[in-house]
Parts: structure tokens; sequence; C-alpha cells
């Protein structure tokens, strides 16, 4: 396919996209019969590629955009516990586990203030757990599937643990050492925090040490290079993000290759807001525009989007990001797959307390 190519009706210049795979899920937003920057026709069929259309002019200082428009993804139909995405030009096949929400409430004499949290947060769990096996148990046998099927990396993203506790902390690196592949780790909204200390910036920049083994030394973000696909993420536990990690966000997705984002909070998108509603009587999700209150504000200890914020949100959902296949992330304890833009899709991967996880499938695109 060709890298551009000359509009005979106004000499703009014209660059593939992305193309997905129609899943009958209304487009509304992109409407528009004009194909613009970042849009795409309501009347699409499947395979049909999206163009966007740029009177910008060829120049070496848009190499990076052009790069960017140049990628093609397809989705499968997702399962709860699958997500196919085929990529032009992967040169190889790519199988990822996707872990999430595994809430491991462990604890020793190294965190002694947390011992009465322990035990109660262990018994709220393994109430909830398959079998009522402990939340650990879980953990490991999912690492172990992930061994037997020889997968080619992991993506942990956050409330691993429900406390920051050494204890707990040994379980998840053991079982990453064990497994000995490429792994990368985002940081949840528990993770960081104990019950009997303030829910803050302060509280979650005392305990990051903690995870730099983890992390690579930086929980806030990161990114590592698995068969020519790039695995990011970023610590939007909080619920907001900062301009720094904005500012790494939109280095990497201009690198040229393949992307797919880890974060622990999904981003909003307007048909998984309904179903988090539903469940959570709140819209936890990241850069809600709406639909909070004061009571749920304070609840949930959500404050109003930063600007930075916003503008992760806006770059997630714009052209800029079309290096950008996939989202994953959890938070809210149920699976689910949305359309973000054409191209990419946010895929939650339902709790590993509940047995859940998720096989992330790469595959070259013809």
């Amino acid at each position: 396919m060709p890298c551009a190519r000359r509009s005979r009706a106004n000499g703009a210049q014209m660059f593939p996209l992305a193309r997905a795979r129609w899943t009958g899920m209304p487009l509304s937003k992109y409407s528009s019969t004009v194909i613009t920057p970042g849009t795409c026709t309501s009347n699409a069929k499947p395979g049909m590629i999206v163009w966007v259309t740029s009177s910008r002019r060829l120049t070496s200082s848009r190499k990076s955009c052009l790069r960017s428009f140049d990628m093609n993804f397809e989705h499968e139909p997702a399962d709860d516990d699958v997500a196919t995405i085929r990529i032009e030009g992967l040169q190889q096949d790519l199988t990822i586990l996707h872990l999430t929400d595994s809430h491991m409430a462990e604890g020793d004499e190294r965190d002694p203030e947390a011992s009465e949290a322990v035990g109660r947060m262990q018994k709220v769990f393994q109430e909830r757990t398959p079998g009522g096996v402990p939340a650990w148990d879980l953990f490991r046998r999912a690492l172990a599937m992930a061994a037997a099927r020889g997968v080619d990396a992991a993506a942990l993203t956050g409330d691993i643990i429900h406390f920051p506790s050494y204890a707990a902390l040994d379980i998840v690196q053991a079982g990453i050492d064990e497994l000995d592949i490429p792994t990368v780790y985002t940081c949840g909204n528990h993770d960081w925090h104990f019950p009997h200390l303030e829910w803050s910036q302060a509280t979650r920049a005392e305990h990051y040490p903690r995870f730099h083994g983890l992390t690579d030394g930086n929980p806030s973000f990161g990114s590592r290079e698995v068969g020519g696909v790039r695995l990011i993420t970023v610590d939007n536990s909080t619920y907001q993000v900062s301009a720094e990690q904005v500012e790494f966000l939109r280095a990497e997705l201009d690198s040229g290759q393949p992307c797919l984002l880890f974060i622990h909070i999904p981003i909003w998108v307007k048909t998984l807001a309904s179903a988090v509603l539903e469940k959570w009587q709140a819209p936890i999700m990241m850069a809600s525009p709406s639909d909070w209150t004061d009571e749920t504000r304070e609840k949930w200890r959500v404050v109003e989007a930063t600007p930075s914020t916003i503008a992760c949100h806006d770059l997630l959902t714009s052209e800029a990001a079309s290096c950008l296949a996939g989202i994953f992330c959890g938070h809210v304890h149920f699976a689910h797959s949305d359309v973000v833009r054409p191209g990419c899709q946010q895929y939650v991967t339902a709790p590993g307390f509940e047995g859940g996880y998720r096989w992330i499938e790469l595959t070259g695109l013809d």
C-alpha cells in the first residue's frame, strides 16, 4: 500500500490512517461524509480502508507524522479473554498475557501496621474467588498458563496487590522471575496505598520505590519493545496524568512502531460509561466529562480532570495516536471492549481475583 497519493479533487495528500473490522458499533462521532483528519464515514464496510486528508506538504519535518499514518490495524470481535489484533507489517506473531486486579492482600512482620487490614481483605476477596481459593493462587495459575502457552510477554496493569506490602510484592516478583519473559507493570489505585494512610500523591510517592524492581526503576511510565511492538505503561492510578507523562506518551506514539498502551483506569469512552455507571454508580474512568457528583467525587477521591489529563485523553483519541493499536486496562472489575477511534480499541479485562485474564494475540495483516 502506498504511503501517500494525491487526490484528483483538490490536490490534498491522502494517507491511510487505519482499518478496523467493522463490529456494528455506532461511530456517530465519525459520521461526516467528508473525510477529514481523524474521521471516517458512518457507512463503513468490513475491510474498508479509512483515509485521512491533509493539505500539509510532505517534508522531512513531517516524517514522524507520515510514519504514524502508515499503520493499518484490524480487530477481531473480542471475547472476554482474547483480543486479536492484526497489524500490517508485523514480522512475527506475538502472544501477550494481560493480567489485572488480582487484589492479593498479603502481609508479614515487615508491614506490621497492615496486619488487621490484610486479614480482613483476604477474607473479602477469597469469598469472591472461584472455589474460594486465595487470590495469590489464581495469580500463580495465570502465570503457569502463560508459561505453558509460551507467551512472548506479560503486562500487569494494577491492583495486582491490594496493598504495597513486601510480602505481596515478593509473590509478584517471584512469579515474574519464574516466567522469565519481558514483563511490564503499572500501578493501580490499591497497589501503593495502605488503608491506615492518607490516599494522596505523597503516599504514592512514598511507596513508589517498592515498585522499582517491577518497573525498571520508574513506576510513573515506561516502555519496552517486543517483536517490533512497543509496550507502553503510564500510571494513571489517581485518575490523573502529569504533563511529563503526556510528553513521554506523545514521544512513544511518534516512534513509528505499532504501540499498545497499558494503564489501570480505563479512559472515558461513551460506550463504556453506561456499564461502569450501572456497576459502580460513578463514572470511574479517566477524564470522564460528566456524571460525577460531589458525593461520588468524595467517595472515590477523584478531583476534576487536570489540563494534562484532558490533554492525554485528547491525544489518545486523535490522529496523533494512529500508531496505537490498543489500550489495555482493568479497574472496573468486568470485561469490555470499545472503539476509541478507527483502528484502536480499548480492552478492559476481567479481574484476576475472579479468574480473569486476557490473551493478546498479535498477528500480521496481509
